[in-house]
């Protein structure tokens, strides 16, 4: 395991290079050499800091989080600006990389796809409490993430209880009749005229690399990152058959399974455990999502998980600022003089 250092919007930039030993040899022929990057405050720390986890949306990884935006200032600059403030305690941010190339893990362990909760929950975590003085406890972590990465966070502390003690969502993939199905016709269209789900998940795609092939792909990756034991075809894991339409109602209920709006009750004792569960969606959603993530307030609320739940005037794109308010709200539980 190496590092590269450098500075970045205020803070010192971690690259590790990290060997990972769950995603050798992963079904889909991915890299398992992966970089960690991490955010660390300019200042060294004189006490152990905790650690926020933040995870990239479908078709990004880590690197992308730290984009040079010329208007918005960016997440980073976001996070600087809440520690500058004193609206969020030094703390280290870290960004993994949890791609597939199909686009996106959903962070979770796929038969299909590899081991990516495990790679992030046991060897992420170890490599950064490896290489920084962080509160090694679930009280000093968060994780935290918008869509996808929104997804993995929920998931990631309802699968694997004790190891992150917060949870930053916004956005996230829940009620998937609401954020897949309508969806569905668009991408039948898009996978007829390029070819099928074998031309775009195929070494030969040349493009076009558009809207359109993004939210195809999308919907492909979420067959491969749910699919059961046993299944290696996408194209069968694909929630109808891509050629007539017709829907398969037993990859349906794979899906389903999958669902945090289903896994609330069930995973409510260890969500019932956080410290801090904010969750959000904006009005405007271009895909829809918050029906979904209203119906996972609904069911959080139901089995009694405490969290915060707002809802907001943008869509889904373009609202990393939405992370000063979550960050604030998380900066309480970590005692920030000034969070508010």
């Amino acid at each position: 395991m190496t590092a590269d250092v450098r500075h970045h919007a205020g803070h010192t930039v971690v690259t590790i290079e990290h060997e990972s030993a769950l995603l050798a040899g992963n079904p889909l022929g991915d890299p398992h050499r992966r970089e960690i990057l991490v955010l660390a405050p300019r200042e060294p720390a004189e006490r152990p800091l905790p650690a926020v986890y933040l995870l990239s949306g479908f078709g990004s990884r880590g690197r992308g989080l730290l984009g040079d935006h010329v208007l918005g200032g960016g997440l980073a600059g976001v996070i600087g600006g809440l520690a500058g403030a004193g609206r969020l305690p030094p703390a280290y941010v870290v960004l993994p990389d949890c791609t597939t190339r199909f686009g996106g893990s959903q962070y979770l362990d796929s038969p299909m796809c590899g081991p990516y909760q495990r790679y992030l929950v046991d060897e992420v975590v170890a490599a950064v409490d490896e290489r920084f003085p962080t509160v090694r406890a679930a009280e000093g972590r968060a994780v935290a993430g918008k869509s996808s990465g929104g997804y993995g966070a929920i998931m990631a502390a309802a699968l694997r209880p004790g190891v992150f003690g917060h949870v930053i969502a916004h956005t996230p993939d829940a009620g998937f009749e609401h954020c897949y199905l309508s969806l569905l016709p668009r991408v039948l269209d898009t996978l007829a005229e390029r070819g099928g789900i074998a031309a775009l998940t195929g070494p030969g795609y040349e493009g076009p690399f558009d809207a359109a092939f993004m939210v195809a792909m999308s919907l492909v990756a979420m067959g491969a990152c749910y699919a059961p034991e046993g299944t290696r075809d996408p194209a069968a894991a694909f929630v109808c058959d891509p050629d007539t339409g017709r829907f398969r109602d037993e990859v349906w209920r794979s899906w389903l399974s999958h669902d945090p709006v289903r896994a609330a009750a069930e995973r409510a004792p260890a969500l019932r455990e956080l410290g801090c569960f904010f969750l959000d969606a904006g009005s405007r959603d271009e895909y829809g999502m918050r029906w979904g993530v209203r119906a996972l307030h609904s069911a959080l609320t139901a089995a009694g998980v405490p969290h915060t739940f707002e809802e907001h005037a943008g869509g889904h794109h373009g609202i990393e600022h939405r992370f000063a308010r979550s960050l604030s709200v998380l900066g309480r539980h970590w005692g920030a003089p000034c969070a508010g």
